[in-house]
């Protein structure tokens, strides 16, 4: 048994590597399917856990205008971080939050009929004029939005505030990840309806947006004023064909270094519940990771990590702090080598789609729930 060695190396040793060259290569590579349309890069969630405020500064310098965020929260976190770029806000907000929204100077959805005369009524205090707003639009996904039956009271509404300006609708398509979905062509066709009621009533629209990361790479149908491309953007298809039409550089790898590694017999059990009972005499390295940093406990059946250019199997059940892997057949494994455990380049790469399948769940998720005690290492 040896334990970890001490060195010049300082900080955690379990990091998320974001390489922000990537990130920039996937935001010029999906500019081109944007056919004039603008592209709203999407930072909620802490950016897909890449970190918003440095991924919206990058993006930024490529010469992107427009950011989406989910919560008034993540507006103001990227506002006193002197964002000044039009914020578009997806998620719902409530009543309580109307001035604060405009305080940030964020687009504000308009996910529910009530909340017109609340977000006028702020403005009006505030003394803004003409406040940007977005008709959230449900036109089949069943999540936040006006439903198209309410689209009239919508216009009342709207005609009877003195503050707002409309100047967009948007919506969720709930299956761009099938370009031939019957569900799609319905949604599509629903929100072309409510574009020409809105037009018809008067309202110049000039910012509509339905493309998700999907739509944009394969619906051309789905293409308005501007785009949202989420997960693309780090570096992950959404779907495989997404990946048939476009190169996408993964933009997070998910790492960490071998802290200890001891010998032991076969028939030696390892972890928790021993799980996991070893068959021969085995190597096991430990790893200063666990699923307080993200990495699931359902990736103890069959998750891999990469030492040295190989893949080591994942064994024993995972725990808080500490995962436990078979090093047995990766010569040479040394206190303080680079365990890979999703991303990387070329053969020495994990794919967290992969990842996600194994811990039956989605790349999102994975890179959503990798923990704040992770440092984010930035590669400029």
């Amino acid at each position: 048994m040896r334990a970890a060695e001490q060195g010049d190396r300082s900080g955690r040793p379990t990091v998320a590597e974001i390489d922000l060259r990537a990130l920039r290569a996937n935001y010029l590579a999906l500019n081109a399917f944007a056919n004039g349309a603008k592209v709203m890069a999407v930072v909620k969630a802490d950016a897909y856990g890449h970190g918003a405020v440095e991924v919206a500064r990058t993006l930024r310098d490529e010469g992107c205008r427009h950011f989406a965020i989910a919560t008034v929260e993540e507006a103001a976190e990227l506002r006193a971080a002197g964002i000044s770029e039009r914020l578009y806000l997806l998620g719902g907000f409530f009543s309580e939050q109307s001035e604060r929204i405009v305080e940030l100077n964020v687009i504000a959805p308009l996910f529910d009929v009530s909340v017109i005369e609340l977000l006028d009524r702020a403005a009006e205090r505030l003394g803004r004029r003409d406040f940007p707003v977005h008709l959230k639009l449900d036109t089949g996904a069943t999540r936040l939005g006006i439903l198209p039956t309410e689209l009239d009271a919508a216009v009342d509404s709207l005609r009877r505030a003195r503050s707002l300006k409309l100047e967009g609708v948007f919506t969720l398509l709930a299956n761009a990840g099938d370009p031939a979905s019957p569900v799609t062509e319905q949604q599509l066709s629903v929100f072309r309806q409510a574009l020409e009621t809105l037009h018809g009533a008067g309202f110049e629209l000039t910012l509509n947006h339905v493309a998700n990361s999907a739509a944009m790479v394969l619906r051309a149908d789905a293409h308005f004023e501007l785009m949202r491309p989420g997960l693309a953007l780090y570096g992950l298809p959404p779907v495989h064909a997404v990946r048939e039409h476009v190169d996408l550089r993964p933009v997070m790898t998910f790492k960490t270094r071998l802290i200890q590694l001891k010998r032991v017999p076969a028939g030696c059990g390892v972890s928790y519940g021993h799980t996991f009972i070893t068959s021969r005499s085995s190597t096991i390295g430990v790893l200063p990771v666990g699923y307080a940093d993200g990495y699931r406990r359902g990736l103890q059946m069959g998750g891999e990590v990469m030492v040295r250019g190989r893949r080591a199997p994942v064994v024993g059940a995972i725990c808080m702090d500490l995962t436990m892997v078979d090093l047995t057949e990766v010569p040479g494994a040394r206190i303080g080598d680079e365990a890979i455990l999703w991303g990387g380049a070329g053969e020495a790469m994990i794919s967290v789609n992969d990842v996600a399948r194994l811990a039956q769940t989605i790349s999102y998720e994975m890179l959503c729930t990798v923990g704040g005690r992770v440092p984010r290492v930035y590669l400029r």
